[in-house]
């Protein structure tokens, strides 16, 4: 019954989420995607990686350096460039892209006192990119849910999706700030323990395709 509840409450969060992104037409929506599964990776361990997007809004291009600070905590940077374009179709110079994020896992698929469908993590994440002679700068929170699939080789796929609810602020002298919402479905497949691929899509202001790898370093 609880993991039914669980599957219910995700459903419904995706839907809102979808409603409200689509109900907002004005939104820059996010340049740098989700490309995270609900799986911390681990106390300790490193990864960087390399991405690329292609949105109706951005062409986005970037790295990110993930690291766990705990089993279940970890954090990511990114930083990169992209060439933007607004509601309007107003064409814009590439510009700077950094962005943050921290998530943590609160339900583990593969822990063997519990009785988990899947992964689920809650956090926070942090954009900036450059417009012009503006800037959006986005602040909120996400709820991310994945499940892994190993193949008898050894390999694993881990579908996910990831929910954010955030303030969207658009500045170039003025300001102009609204609440907005957006959903990242994609999948990461394992190589091995050092190398990952992903692929996504978001429904968002931005509605993008998002690619790359990552690969551990320590």
């Amino acid at each position: 019954m609880r993991q039914v509840r669980s599957i219910l409450a995700g459903a419904v969060v995706i839907l809102v989420s979808i409603s409200v992104a689509y109900g907002h037409g004005d939104s820059y929506g996010r340049m740098s995607g989700a490309l995270t599964t609900a799986d911390a990776c681990g106390m300790g361990r490193g990864f960087l990686g390399g991405f690329i997007g292609l949105g109706d809004h951005a062409t986005s291009i970037f790295g990110t350096y993930t690291y766990g600070f705990s089993k279940y905590t970890e954090g990511r940077l990114k930083f990169g460039f992209s060439d933007p374009e607004d509601t309007y179709h107003n064409d814009y110079n590439p510009g700077v892209l950094i962005g943050a994020d921290l998530k943590y896992e609160f339900m583990d698929h593969y822990d063997p006192a519990g009785k988990a469908p899947f992964d689920m993590a809650a956090g926070g994440s942090m954009e900036f990119v450059k417009v012009g002679d503006g800037s959006v700068f986005q602040l909120g929170g996400n709820l991310i849910g994945s499940i892994p699939y190993r193949f008898r080789s050894g390999h694993r796929i881990v579908p996910y999706a990831l929910v954010n609810f955030r303030l969207e602020r658009f500045s170039d002298g003025n300001t102009h700030s609204d609440f907005e919402a957006g959903l990242n479905l994609g999948a990461k497949f394992e190589f091995s323990n050092e190398l990952y691929l992903y692929g996504e899509f978001q429904l968002d202001g931005n509605d993008a395709f998002f690619t790359g790898i990552e690969i551990r370093v320590f």
